[in-house]
């Protein structure tokens, strides 16, 4: 639209998108809450009343429209957080091109969106110099109000996408667990392409018919993963409670005691995250009861900066808690250095995989960070399908072992990620970092020096002191440099090596150490503050 100036594109608070962003989320939120009390509080009409199925079918009508009305509303949301995250980046980039043309004594006027020489140059080859800056100038100025104007226009029509008149809701036959079965084995653009597909009704049909089914699938929205996940989390941990009632072995007892513990750890979890905490998947039968599970604090789906932390040696349920602890201190620490607003970064504990264990030589070999590749794959994916917005700074991190399977999903070529970072990595399974970005740059690794798994010569007791290296556990180590390769915190590999402050393996999230900050920095996209064990190539900050 001609009246888009780059004036306007400076002058405009992104914030008050946002803010109409979150109403719209919070009535559409508000239209699912009052759905799932209506079929709740309705679902044993027929049973208890002669006009009961008369009833039945009003509130079938009702539940229709409220779902038909929820999607829309949710759209209008996406729209315009869309809206506000591009046009942040889009005042950034205009930003720094003003800083660069009053370092070079050129004029920006942004009403005419045009770049000026404020002087007259004698000298012939500084006049050509200053004419090409102009030229350049310019069409960067060009290019950013082209993109201004066509942001203008999709969200124009992305909010002409109104809420359906009353009558107008529109039903889809009742999904069979033969309907969510045909999903397995698809892509996340798939799964994500199919759950758009269907209507409000059918979707909470699924999650409440099948939520242990949903709340795995990689390509359906993070909201409604932690929604079913939530309703699978309170019927497992029901059926673990119904079966101590029953005549169970010792054996049997105290898998299902060990079980239903594992679940309560989960709900004291998310818990401690409060609104912000998302379970987006859980088993606690998965790797002979060792388990598996996946929290966020914060919505990937809305973050503009969002890491995805794979543990390392011995994680199993039993260590949620202390791991969850981790995320939230990245977190915490992440979104102290965002530029734009308060809980804008999410983080998710991703235990995905089985984990090595310290007390066999599963640790030595790959067999289980190959396993872990195509899971982390398929979720990291799902993430940028979902993502309600283009402007989002997805990043792969990992400690210990849990390196090797981000090492693994990288190599593919197919993790789609800014970002890299690691700590305590024993090695990524490649060469360089080439062999993980394009941009060896966007590949950062860190090791205290008293680590014994990224560097050989010290090993940790329980108490997490470091202690003299013993021969087994050198040989051990060299087993393990063989078959993970070279440590990414080794000089010769190619990547960015960030200061670790930290003693041993397991400290890397010290409140208050550069450690804790150097990843937190990367996590934002705030790269110009990481600091370096050595120097470092740093790209330009995200924006």
């Amino acid at each position: 639209m001609s009246g888009i100036t780059l004036q306007l594109l400076a002058d405009t608070n992104a914030s008050s998108f946002t803010q109409a962003s979150d109403a719209w989320g919070r009535m559409a939120a508000q239209l699912d809450a009052s759905r799932d009390q209506l079929i709740t509080a309705t679902h044993y009409l027929p049973a208890v009343w002669p006009t009961g199925d008369a009833a039945q079918d009003k509130v079938a009508a009702l539940q229709t429209e409220l779902g038909d009305t929820h999607e829309p509303c949710l759209k209008i949301s996406r729209a315009l957080r869309t809206h506000a995250d591009t046009i942040l980046s889009l005042q950034s980039m205009l930003a720094d091109i003003q800083r660069e043309c009053a370092a070079e004594g050129l004029a920006v006027d942004l009403a005419t969106g045009t770049v000026s020489s404020k002087d007259q140059l004698a000298d012939t080859a500084q006049a050509a110099r200053v004419a090409g800056l102009v030229s350049s100038y310019n069409r960067e100025l060009g290019e950013l109000l082209t993109r201004a104007n066509s942001l203008n226009s999709e969200t124009v029509e992305a909010l002409g996408q109104l809420p359906p008149a009353p009558g107008s809701g529109k039903t889809g036959p009742k999904l069979t667990a033969d309907d969510l079965a045909a999903m397995k084995g698809k892509t996340p653009a798939q799964v994500h392409d199919w759950w758009q597909s269907l209507t409000r009704g059918q979707q909470d049909q699924a999650i409440h018919d099948f939520p242990r089914v949903v709340g795995w699938m990689d390509g359906v929205p993070s909201l409604d993963r932690d929604k079913a996940n939530r309703i699978g989390l309170a019927q497992e941990k029901q059926y673990l409670q119904d079966r101590l009632g029953t005549t169970l072995t010792w054996t049997e007892r105290a898998v299902v005691d060990s079980q239903l513990e594992h679940l309560v750890g989960i709900e004291q979890a998310l818990g401690r995250l409060g609104e912000r905490g998302l379970l987006l998947g859980f088993d606690e039968t998965a790797y002979n009861d060792d388990g598996k599970v996946i929290i966020a604090m914060g919505n990937p789906d809305t973050a503009r900066n969002t890491g995805v932390w794979v543990p390392g040696l011995s994680t199993t349920l039993g260590s949620t808690a202390g791991n969850v602890d981790r995320i939230v201190d990245m977190n915490i620490a992440a979104d102290k250095l965002t530029r734009y607003q308060t809980d804008d970064v999410s983080t998710v504990y991703w235990l995905g995989y089985d984990a090595p264990d310290v007390d066999n030589l599963s640790v030595l070999g790959n067999a289980r960070s190959v396993a872990g590749r195509d899971p982390y794959l398929n979720f990291m994916q799902s993430l940028r399908i979902t993502h309600e917005s283009d402007v989002g700074h997805l990043v792969a991190m990992g400690h210990s072992y849990g390196s090797t399977v981000v090492g693994e999903a990288a190599k593919t070529g197919s993790l789609p990620v800014d970002d890299i970072v690691v700590a305590g990595s024993p090695g990524m399974h490649v060469d360089s970092a080439s062999q993980l970005m394009n941009d060896p740059r966007h590949v950062w690794a860190g090791a205290s020096d008293s680590d014994p798994v990224a560097r050989a010569g010290a090993w940790l007791d329980s108490n997490n002191e470091v202690m003299d290296s013993s021969p087994l556990i050198e040989f051990a180590e060299n087993k393990a440099d063989a078959t993970h390769g070279l440590a990414p915190s080794d000089s010769t590999f190619g990547g960015n090596v960030w200061k670790a402050d930290t003693p041993g393996h397991t400290h890397y999230w010290d409140n208050g150490s550069e450690s804790l900050n150097n990843q937190a920095r990367v996590l934002a996209g705030a790269y110009n503050k990481v600091t370096f064990a050595d120097s470092g190539q740093v790209p330009e900050d995200w924006r």
